[in-house]
């Protein structure tokens, strides 16, 4: 297997799954709309960095421990969590906070001291926060890690940067796309766009949550 194969399934795998709807789709829009396209920029950022960080774990033997069933009844409890605390958090600004037009409008040097930290430290905790991601990185992810690393750091860097550029690509493009779309909405539309995305993460982190409890369950009951 080639860098330059590695490189181009890695992309379009890794695109296959950004273009399915979950957690980063649903921070993507809702930072877009408050801080404009950098959102997506600093929130693939997020993401990559959680990635490194799966794949020097991965080069450390975590995947065996991973395969324990309670640390995975764990993950989907404990990551379902902190993604219902992102949702709720989202309905009650939208819903409560002070979001208008006025304040989408304002450039990101303007908007909250260092806004570009949360963002980017959005994408990083609700990539480790969703199970799904997990499961991604321990199923068609560490196949891919153990087949590039057949090829040395050449098939690692290869299959990483395949990888997060579509990741790149995918959010950079509905961020810019959610951020032009704004300027045409009105407050009403704004907040009940980012009330709805708060209710998927709130969806997202319960769907989540109900497979960890029934994974404890069978634990508990073999």
């Amino acid at each position: 297997m080639s860098p330059l194969f590695i490189f181009a399934t890695s992309f379009l795998i890794a695109m296959s799954g950004a273009l399915m709807p979950g957690p980063m789709l649903t921070v993507t829009i809702k930072e877009s709309l408050l801080q404009g396209w950098r959102a997506g920029f600093f929130i693939s950022t997020g993401h990559g960095i959680a990635e490194i960080i799966i794949i020097a774990l991965f080069a450390l033997g975590l995947n065996h421990l991973l395969q324990a069933q309670w640390i995975s009844a764990g993950v989907g409890i404990f990551g379902g969590l902190v993604l219902l605390l992102m949702g709720a958090d989202i309905i009650r600004s939208s819903l409560y906070g002070n979001i208008n037009v006025a304040y989408r409008n304002l450039s990101l040097s303007q908007a909250e001291a260092g806004s570009f930290w949360r963002p980017l430290r959005e994408g990083l905790i609700v990539s480790i926060a969703n199970p799904g991601w997990v499961i991604w990185w321990f199923s068609i992810g560490i196949v891919y890690v153990t087949m590039a690393l057949k090829q040395g750091w050449i098939g690692m860097g290869s299959f990483y940067t395949g990888h997060i550029l579509a990741d790149f690509t995918w959010y950079v493009f509905i961020a810019f796309a959610v951020a032009t779309g704004k300027k045409f909405m009105s407050d009403l539309a704004y907040k009940w766009i980012l009330t709805i995305c708060g209710i998927l993460l709130v969806g997202l982190a319960l769907y989540f949550m109900s497979n960890g409890v029934q994974s404890t369950m069978t634990i508990i009951k073999s």
